[in-house]
């Protein structure tokens, strides 16, 4: 290996684990959030006031809507990961680096959609964990909207129920138009022209 080569090989080796520790900081970022909102809500669900239990609902869905961002940040960091360790090994002549490869098999793949019928049922326990959240947050909500019901009048929880929904629609289609995958293509795409690796 060539002083140019050591050169490059240190450069890369210092981002991916810049990238590495990105990818750590915002996993722990999102697990810290699924369980301090779900602890939230059911505070707010058990004083049982009006107020709260509205706070519950709409909150949840920016709790879901900042989850996904954080896993947004976490795939930033595995896509550019990814990349580093195929520019390494192509370096080093041989496979050295594998945990890109790894984590797509035992996490989830990076490519193609992350919100489908199919990737509930993957039998991943990524996917378990985040559909578990999904369904116990969507039963609190449930729960909540009932005791809303029964504690205003109908045109009340009709404006509410309506502006909850307006609110959870938009959020969701833009939440399931960006895990399709669009920006994580353009990112490997970048990364090849720049790295000249075969990712994505």
């Amino acid at each position: 290996m060539t002083d140019l080569d050591r050169l490059k090989y240190e450069t890369l080796l210092r981002q991916l684990e810049r990238m590495r520790g990105m990818q750590y900081a915002y996993h722990r970022k999102f697990f810290a959030l699924l369980l301090l909102s779900t602890l939230a809500a059911g505070a707010c669900l058990s004083i049982s006031r009006g107020p709260a239990l509205v706070f519950l609902c709409f909150g949840l869905v920016s709790t879901g809507v900042s989850a996904a961002f954080l896993l947004h940040f976490c795939d930033f960091a595995r896509i550019h990961a990814r990349a580093l360790e195929e520019r390494i090994n192509r370096l080093a002549g041989e496979h050295l680096l594998v945990a890109s490869q790894l984590e797509a098999d035992y996490f989830y793949p990076l490519d193609g959609s992350r919100f489908s019928p199919a990737v509930v049922f993957s039998g991943r326990f990524f996917d378990m964990y985040t559909a578990h959240f999904c369904i116990l947050w969507a039963l609190m909500i449930g729960a909540a909207g009932f005791q809303v019901w029964q504690g205003v009048s109908p045109r009340a929880f009709a404006i509410l129920a309506g502006t909850w929904g307006l609110w959870t629609l938009a959020n969701l289609a833009f939440v399931l138009a960006w895990f399709r995958g669009a920006a994580g293509r353009r990112m490997a795409q970048t990364l090849r022209e720049r790295l000249g690796t075969p990712c994505g």
